[in-house]
């Protein structure tokens, strides 16, 4: 159990209105005999925290780059300290996120890569603590990859994670984004209806992630570098944001708290790494990281040189806004603050980073590394050190050349590592014996490959062909173009049969085929090699259930929403698998996934046309409005919601959405058919007679129906 926080924030000042009556004497003495809390010299600030995922720092003006991209940025940091040496402490979005509002490494929260867990509750969020403390929280977020079931969410009074319903039915569920215009929108939106108590708001934009598209007039002026347009246009929406900040009748841009970074860059081909996650190269760990105090602090705008860690902005807003609260015992680093404010301060400790994508998901070696301003050593099966002065690629390894450097950097890193526990349980290798014994009694031998205590991993250096060769498939895949998906990925595991990635992507080739029983063996086979992985688990029940292999695909999801009850995918693939035969243990399915993720726009269909098979045709129109409000605009919503609303003689609108379906689909019959009915109920009988010609023509099944009508 957390502890609990001291309050101070006027919502929950204990004994405030009795006080009042005793005097302004007292009022003081009062205040002053609350142990811990608040100190309150200074009026707080308002607290406003960007990141920009995916940002090289070395993209951005202030930080050298003359291309002209962040001009918005730029200006900000004139008003800021700058950072020199920003570092994410892994190069991956939700644990790096999860690391910035934890104040807590990667290895101790236990959230390293996107295999993870969600985030335990036995660690405070930085939300929670401001929250506490009198704060409105705040926040709007860009990918589904961080929407609430991972944990982030906790303290945020609003945590808008509503992404257009329709991206779920066009992408990959981990594809799903929002443009930074949107999200921008959104935030001053919430900062409208919020500025006139202290506020924290956390924006979070999406757009230089790949796959690079960035809007006109950005994707034209950069087609040659599309990574260059997605930071020039997330720029250009800023840029919106503070013009807002600095019109606004309150002066929010001067009394607010404005931090501004990445979680990690892009190593855009550099070390032959096309992305990010894989390396701990400085293209993907080094981050921009800008804080403009607020203007009665008395800072001043200056550039810090040191290496400073990412983990290190919840201590440093705490320290800012003069808040004391339990997470700082959790905290693993010291604020920033003693590096700008003048006074003297120790050597700032070395900037950490690691990788564990390398090891969770192929068995290769993990990454770790820690850098000054000058250096950068990374711990490795050849370990590598490079001097940022000489050589800012990082192509020059002086580990051997310079090896008391490297021997005193290993030590630190060590001492690091023994400082703080890692977590109880690494991402993906701990599995419950009910997982495995289910995983047996279908079929499966679930096993590792056998690895001695002593044994040497891979170097992910060696390995980077087959991570490539991956990413090709990977690709392929999304293209559909399978039948080469399928050539790559089989010379692959002829070479790599224990890594589990390569039957879990054969798997989700078949599955755009709709070839089952393959997608059966190849699910199979990768939740044996890895039972914690929980895709390939979700994959496996999803392809039993299209079988009709019912009561597999539902003990098989069972076991794994006994691990991971806030899994609302597994809980909506469950409410699939239960809808041809038991309408409400479906209904009960949906009912969990919108009690964990209440933006899914999907479950509001299904539990809408759930409804309308029960005809309960109020709830149904309610269900599928909503969806339709989160952005689904398919044919199969909207006619269904047409049918709701002539049920309920609501013939303009049951009209209005029939329209809306035929407009999604010029060639759905039923649509049609039904649009016919309601023109024929409002006696507009050259309408009718016209859809009905149309119904007919498109499915020659109709004409006996409308036949005489």
């Amino acid at each position: 159990m957390r502890p609990s926080a001291k309050i101070c924030g006027a919502k929950k000042r204990l004994g405030r209105v009795a006080l009042l009556y005793l005097g302004r004497a007292l009022l003081l003495v009062g205040l002053a005999l609350v142990p811990g809390g608040c100190r309150h010299d200074k009026p707080r600030p308002n607290i406003l925290i960007i990141t920009v995922d995916t940002l090289r720092a070395d993209r951005v003006g202030c930080y050298g780059y003359g291309g002209g991209l962040t001009p918005n940025v730029d200006q900000l940091a004139k008003d800021a300290i700058v950072f020199e040496r920003g570092v994410a402490q892994v190069p991956l979005t939700l644990p790096s996120h999860t690391a910035i509002f934890t104040g807590t490494y990667p290895f101790h929260n236990g959230v390293q890569d996107f295999t993870a867990q969600p985030l335990s509750d036995r660690f405070r969020t930085l939300a929670e603590s401001l929250k506490d403390h009198g704060y409105a929280t705040g926040a709007v977020v860009s990918t589904f990859v961080l929407d609430r079931s991972w944990g982030l969410a906790r303290g945020f009074e609003s945590y808008d994670d509503a992404f257009a319903g329709q991206e779920f039915l066009q992408k990959n569920i981990a594809l799903v984004e929002r443009r930074a215009e949107d999200s921008v929108n959104h935030a001053v939106s919430w900062l409208e209806s919020h500025h006139n108590q202290p506020f924290f708001l956390w924006l979070h934009l999406y757009d230089p992630h790949s796959p690079y598209n960035p809007p006109e007039p950005f994707r034209t002026r950069y087609a040659k570098q599309l990574y260059d347009g997605e930071i020039a246009y997330a720029d250009s929406q800023l840029g919106r944001l503070f013009s807002w900040l600095k019109e606004s009748p309150n002066g929010l841009y001067d009394n607010t708290l404005i931090i501004f970074l990445s979680d990690h860059g892009e190593s855009l081909g550099e070390h032959r790494e096309k992305e990010h996650g894989f390396f701990v190269y400085d293209s993907t760990v080094r981050v921009p990281l800008l804080l403009k105090p607020p203007k009665n602090a008395g800072l001043v705008a200056q550039r810090v040189a040191d290496a400073v860690e990412t983990i290190q902005v919840g201590p440093t807003v705490l320290d800012l806004a003069g808040v004391e609260d339990p997470i700082q015992k959790q905290f693993q680093t010291g604020s920033l603050v003693p590096l700008f404010n003048g006074k003297p301060h120790a050597p700032q400790r070395p900037a950490y980073s690691e990788t564990f994508y390398p090891l969770n998901s192929f068995g290769w070696s993990p990454l770790r590394s820690v850098q000054t301003a000058r250096y950068q050593y990374i711990e490795a099966p050849i370990q590598e050190l490079y001097d940022h002065r000489a050589d800012l690629a990082e192509n020059n390894n002086l580990a051997a050349k310079d090896a008391a450097v490297a021997a005193s950097l290993r030590t630190q890193l060590s001492q690091l590592l023994a400082d703080y526990p890692a977590a109880a349980t690494s991402s993906g290798t701990n599995v419950s014996p009910e997982i495995l014994e289910k995983l047996r009694s279908l079929g499966y031998v679930a096993y590792r490959a056998p690895s001695a205590a002593n044994s040497k991993l891979a170097d992910p250096k060696d390995k980077l062909s087959v991570f490539q060769d991956i990413l090709r498939a990977t690709d392929l895949i999304q293209l559909g173009n399978f039948a080469e998906a399928r050539s790559v990925l089989s010379s692959l595991q002829r070479k790599e049969p224990q890594l589990y990635l390569i039957p879990f992507l054969l798997g989700e080739a078949a599955s755009h085929e709709a070839q089952w029983k393959e997608a059966e063996k190849n699910f199979g086979r990768a939740a044996a090699l890895n039972p914690g992985f929980e895709q390939a688990r979700m994959g496996l029940a999803r392809a039993l259930g299209l079988q009709g292999k019912i009561a597999q695909a539902k003990d098989l999801l069972g076991t794994l929403l006994t691990t991971n009850p806030q899994n609302f995918r597994a809980w909506f693939l469950l409410s699939q698998i239960e809808a041809p035969t038991d309408l409400k243990s479906s209904r009960e399915a949906l009912d969990k996934v919108l009690a964990i993720q209440p933006n899914f726009a999907l479950a509001y269909r299904d539990r809408g046309l759930l409804s309308v098979s029960e005809q309960t045709y109020a709830s149904g129109a309610e269900d599928l409005s909503r969806a339709v409000e989160l952005g689904l605009h398919d044919v199969v919503t909207y006619n269904s919601l047409g049918i709701c609303y002539s049920r309920m003689n609501r013939l303009e609108d049951s009209v209005e959405n029939y329209r809306r379906a035929i407009a999604a689909d010029p060639n759905f019959a039923q649509a049609h058919l039904n649009l016919g009915f309601a023109y024929e109920r409002m006696n507009q009988l050259d309408l009718k007679k016209k859809e009905y010609a149309e119904a007919c023509r498109l499915d020659r099944r109709i004409c006996p129906l409308v036949a005489g009508r």
